[in-house]
């Protein structure tokens, strides 16, 4: 089948493309780089605060917490930090997502992927491919 619009390549490689991508190992390398910076972020000290206070109020306000197994614990204080969108705010206010050094990375990453996927289709499909993700 013949790829006669940048839409239909679109549609047509992006599943392919992202399958490669995880394969090629780039998303595991950027989940690690994006963990590694936030962890030696000032935002770290924030999330975890956030999450002590969450975990302390609950404690706090059922005693009985105290004697549950740990296993217990542990879900009771999961669901109770899970009802806050403290993890997503943090992800959200994390300035790497934002960083246009590191979403050139991922673009020549992408574009390696892309590259090497379709098989050497030049000129502006290539292009217009990846532009559809900027």
């Amino acid at each position: 089948m013949s790829i006669s619009s940048p839409n239909q390549l679109v549609d047509e490689r992006v599943p392919v493309l992202h399958a490669t991508f995880k394969k090629s190992g780039e998303f595991d390398r950027l989940r690690r780089e994006l963990l590694s910076r936030f962890q030696s972020s000032e935002r770290i000290a924030n999330l975890q605060s956030r999450v002590d206070d969450i975990a302390r109020q609950r404690l706090a306000s059922d005693p009985k917490l105290i004697n549950t197994p740990h296993d217990a614990i542990y879900r009771e204080l999961m669901g109770e930090i899970d009802r806050y969108p403290i993890v997503e705010r943090a992800v959200a206010e994390a300035p790497l997502l934002s960083d246009a050094a590191f979403a050139a990375d991922i673009r020549a990453s992408v574009q390696r992927i892309l590259d090497e996927s379709t098989g050497g289709i030049q000129g502006n499909r290539k292009t217009s491919v990846l532009s559809e993700f900027s």
